[in-house]
């Protein structure tokens, strides 16, 4: 009888990454006194969020909102296809976010991901990337990421 209550009540919605509405991307690093922008991807569209509020909004009740004005069309070119490169192994239930970096210097990587429906938010830290706990997949997609952001961020400074 629980076996049977337990999948009528089971949650079987799921983010559906084949029909992606956006990607969020970005880096924090706690050490750096720089600027850092926060990116979000559109299947038409790439927008930067340049209000450094991330690290500040993360822990708060409301969170952090992505509120960002448009890129040109040449910088959404180099990000463009990142919203169909998203693994599966993002959807994975216990990816909240990886932190056991004790009180070392934070070097983050913010992920969302939405279907319109769904979302899901994760970080990784730098200091998780070689772990056996990160999946081969995801540790892939996390260094593309990087490469694009280095990409953007220098579109952002010329």
């Amino acid at each position: 009888m629980n076996k049977v209550l337990h999948s009528l009540f089971k949650n079987d919605k799921k983010l559906n990454l084949e029909n992606l509405d956006y990607l969020i991307f970005g880096r924090f690093y706690s050490d750096n006194y720089g600027a850092y922008n926060i990116y979000k991807l559109t299947h038409s569209a790439l927008f930067v969020d340049r209000r450094e509020i991330w690290h500040n909004k993360r822990h708060t009740q409301a969170g952090y909102t992505f509120k960002g004005e448009i890129m040109s069309e040449e910088q959404f070119q180099i990000a463009k296809n990142l919203i169909n490169q998203v693994p599966n192994d993002i959807l994975d239930e216990s990816l909240k976010g990886f932190y056991t970096i004790g009180n070392k210097n934070e070097d983050k990587l913010i992920l969302e991901v939405s279907d319109g429906k769904l979302k899901k938010k994760i970080t990784i830290d730098e200091y998780e990337i070689d772990t056996e706990e990160l999946p081969i997949e995801l540790k892939k997609f996390r260094r593309l990421i990087e490469n694009k952001v280095k990409q953007l961020d220098r579109k952002n400074d010329t």
